[in-house]
C-alpha cells in the first residue's frame, strides 16, 4: 500500500477498505468460475 492509494484522512478510508473487500470477493469468485465453470 504506497502513499498515493490512501484514501482522505476520515469516513472514506472506511469506503476504500468496503470496495477492496468487495474487489476481493469479486476476484475470487471469478477464479471459483473460472476453476469449476
Amino acid at each position: 500500500m504506497g502513499c498515493c492509494n490512501q484514501a482522505p484522512v476520515g469516513g472514506s478510508k472506511n469506503m476504500s477498505v468496503l470496495v477492496k473487500g468487495i474487489v476481493v470477493l469479486a476476484v475470487a469468485i471469478l477464479m471459483l468460475v473460472v476453476l469449476f465453470g
